[in-house]
């Protein structure tokens, strides 16, 4: 292949990743007016694992389907992904998509101290910077609401979604140590799906039996049905997808620089749903960026004279 062509085909793989993931988080906020959390959370996984199923058979073939890790890793793995999933919608059920998209800027930084505290690696050069940036980025987004500027600018929900990040790293951390190394991403993560799917399913049908919530099939409107599967296979299934391209052709690094787009492409999509940002969204988002860009930016420096003794 082309070294151009190669290049090229990463840097949509990823514009992909930031579009879908971004179109994740308003979404996903709109969704909750229509259905109660636990069953659409349920209903969203089901969709996720099913496509990514779909991809990793036309991929690998049917053998890649088969669950390859003992009976208590598979429900732990999935035990971790659909805590993540449960959380971050219940807190973008209490926050305001654009203020929750500004802070997950910041999610790199969470994640940074989490495998800190459980692998003991030393954090990334710039580290300090950036979470100086993103503690002040925070404080700005806070303003807002203090100063009365939108409406519900910070809902508190914000602190969980971002908090979910701890949740995602030992996922991460446990996904890749749990599985052969022959093992492909996109067989990983329709695993973790699959598991995942599986807890969630047993939570949604005991909201609706024990709890009083509302059965999901109760919505009849297509356009609802449209968004919450689309999006829900678009992004935890094509976009994972997209991602490993990413990695592949680009490296893990350079491929975390693009995630920062997320972000972006999440207030472009929360416009589209009627949330507009005010200058403290847009400005506390910014700022929270530019510490994380930093920090990239510093390991990208870091790491140029060990590949220039390797070369």
């Amino acid at each position: 292949m082309h070294p151009h062509r190669h290049l090229l085909g990463a840097f949509a793989a990823m514009l992909f990743v930031g579009a879908s993931w971004g179109a994740n988080v308003p979404v996903t906020k709109v969704m909750l007016s229509y259905f109660d959390l636990m069953p659409m959370v349920a209903l969203r996984t089901i969709a996720a694992a099913v496509t990514l199923g779909v991809v990793l058979l036309l991929a690998e073939g049917s053998q890649a389907l088969r669950v390859t890790i003992d009976a208590g890793r598979f429900l732990l793995l999935g035990l971790m992904v659909a805590s993540f999933f449960g959380l971050y919608a219940l807190g973008l059920r209490y926050s305001n998509p654009i203020t929750a998209a500004a802070v997950q800027v910041a999610g790199p930084l969470v994640s940074a101290a989490t495998v800190r505290v459980v692998t003991g690696l030393r954090f990334d050069p710039g580290f300090g910077v950036a979470l100086a940036l993103t503690l002040l980025g925070g404080l700005i987004l806070a303003a807002s609401s203090l100063s009365g500027a939108g409406h519900l600018t910070f809902g508190g929900g914000e602190v969980v979604v971002l908090g979910t990040n701890v949740v995602w790293t030992l996922y991460s951390i446990k996904v890749q140590a749990w599985f052969a190394d022959s093992a492909s991403q996109l067989h990983r993560a329709y695993v973790a799906a699959l598991s995942a799917m599986f807890w969630l399913v047993l939570c949604g049908l005991g909201a609706v039996a024990l709890l009083g919530a509302c059965s999901p099939f109760a919505v009849g409107d297509p356009w609802v049905w449209t968004q919450l599967l689309g999006v829900a296979g678009m992004a935890s299934g094509m976009g994972s997808y997209a991602w490993n391209i990413g990695v592949s052709r680009l490296g893990v690094a350079i491929a975390s620089l693009w995630v920062n787009l997320v972000p972006f492409f999440a207030v472009l999509w929360s416009m589209a749903y009627g949330f507009i940002p005010n200058v403290y969204q847009i400005a506390g988002g910014l700022v929270a960026l530019s510490g994380v860009v930093y920090m990239q930016w510093r390991k990208l420096q870091a790491s140029r004279p060990s590949a220039r003794v390797a070369a």
